[in-house]
């Protein structure tokens, strides 16, 4: 499988103020000299032990999210240990802190932050949400990438990454399928992204809804089928290559091997499908799509009968 693999992205603070986080009303309170540090991590930090003079427990690079609890321990340390603490959070390469439920920056926080670049945002969202909501941002634009040569399709609500060769007939056989009522969410070039354990697929915005068919050149789905017949994007549950059959060669005829295909450290159900005259490729993959459904429900017929067969040989014996 081709790939081309994108390295990890750093976000700079600024970005925080885009309209991405519009519904959580962020506004800089202090600290703007500090606006192009960087967001390396999607993880986000609540302090909690580390105000109480531990400080070497924050995490350089994550977001520190201070919620009513952290604020009101804050509010009753003596001033002169605050102003302390200030500044040794100040030297640490955190690349920002946000105060929750709308609280305003305290004066020596406010000092501290404009004397080391510190920048500190406030929103009017509860703690909880605030987290959700940025962690969500943070996971989308930290993400590592990569661009895969294939058709991403759903399937009975399955996300289908078909593999292969040029020629091979992965943009024929999902056309087949979106007129059998499945979506298709790119073909040709499928970018996947990982949240998590979850392997998000889409394509570009300059083709997608696009696809190529020899003899007739480039179509647009959404355009012909309309927007049912397509999906922005698609979690990848079962990767499925196709490849011209090759005589001598040992394919799967039992279903009895767990071949996994892995895609940026998730590993996901892998199936080799030869294509020959005569195979219909689009009911080939509906069924595949089906079979790994009913996997996921616990039941493996494969797995079954050869329970079946090794009992019906153990009554002979």
């Amino acid at each position: 499988m081709s790939q081309h693999e994108a390295p990890r992205s750093t976000l700079p603070v600024k970005d925080l103020l885009s309209g991405d986080l519009a519904d959580l009303g962020l506004r800089l309170l202090a600290g703007r000299a500090g606006l192009d540090r960087s967001i390396d991590s999607a993880s986000i930090q609540r302090p909690g032990l580390a105000l109480a003079d531990q400080t070497e427990r924050l995490r350089p690079g994550c977001v520190q999210v201070l919620g009513r609890s952290e604020i009101q321990f804050l509010n009753q340390m003596p001033g002169a240990a605050r102003r302390d603490l200030f500044d040794r959070i100040g030297r640490i390469a955190i690349p920002c802190i946000i105060l929750a439920h709308g609280a305003m920056v305290a004066p020596d926080l406010e000092q501290a932050a404009e004397e080391h670049g510190l920048p500190v945002f406030g929103s009017p969202a509860p703690t909880g949400r605030l987290a959700e909501s940025l962690g969500r941002y943070l996971e989308r634009s930290l993400a590592v990438a990569v661009s895969v040569h294939g058709t991403l399709i759903d399937i009975y609500g399955v996300g289908v990454l078909i593999l292969g060769e040029s020629g091979v007939g992965k943009s024929e056989s999902a056309l087949e399928l979106i007129l059998r009522g499945h979506r298709l969410v790119s073909d040709d070039t499928v970018t996947i992204t990982r949240a998590g354990d979850a392997l998000n697929g889409t394509g570009s915005e300059v083709s997608r809804y696009h696809m190529e068919v020899r003899g007739l050149g480039i179509i647009n789905i959404k355009d012909l089928y309309g927007v049912a017949a397509v999906r922005e994007r698609k979690d990848i549950e079962l990767v499925i290559r196709l490849e011209a059959f090759r005589e001598g060669k040992d394919y799967d005829r039992l279903g009895l091997d767990e071949k996994t295909h892995t895609i940026l450290g998730i590993a996901r159900p892998f199936i080799e499908m030869p294509v020959g005259p005569g195979r219909n490729l689009s009911v080939l993959l509906e069924v595949a799509a089906r079979h790994h459904l009913l996997k996921r429900k616990g039941y493996h017929p494969a797995r079954e009968l050869a329970g079946k067969i090794h009992e019906a040989m153990g009554k002979k014996r």
